[in-house]
């Protein structure tokens, strides 16, 4: 899924976006089912990332783009992001 525009780094995802719409688009192989791209729109890019990460995480880098404002992000940032995400919320839990 190559664009005239390239990805973002994941570093220039602030907090605030976290809480701004997202998309997702992404290309299936020509193998697969149900080839052709696929969009799928998300309230929060939070919601985004966790879907992504979930479901889209085997994917080329090329084969995934989440886009959040005018930022646009390859699954590789996405999967950093939902791991950097999930270290922050096992260090906040009070250990039992």
């Amino acid at each position: 899924m190559t664009g005239s525009r390239p990805t973002d780094a994941m570093e220039t995802m602030s907090g605030a976006d976290h809480q701004l719409p997202a998309e997702l688009f992404v290309a299936r192989r020509m193998n697969s089912k149900c080839g052709g791209l696929h969009h799928h729109r998300f309230v929060t890019a939070v919601e985004a990332i966790e879907v992504a990460g979930a479901n889209y995480s085997s994917l080329r880098p090329d084969d995934l783009v989440m886009s959040v404002g005018n930022k646009r992000f390859d699954v590789s940032a996405v999967k950093l992001m939902r791991h950097r995400a999930n270290e922050q919320l096992n260090a906040a839990e009070p250990d039992l």
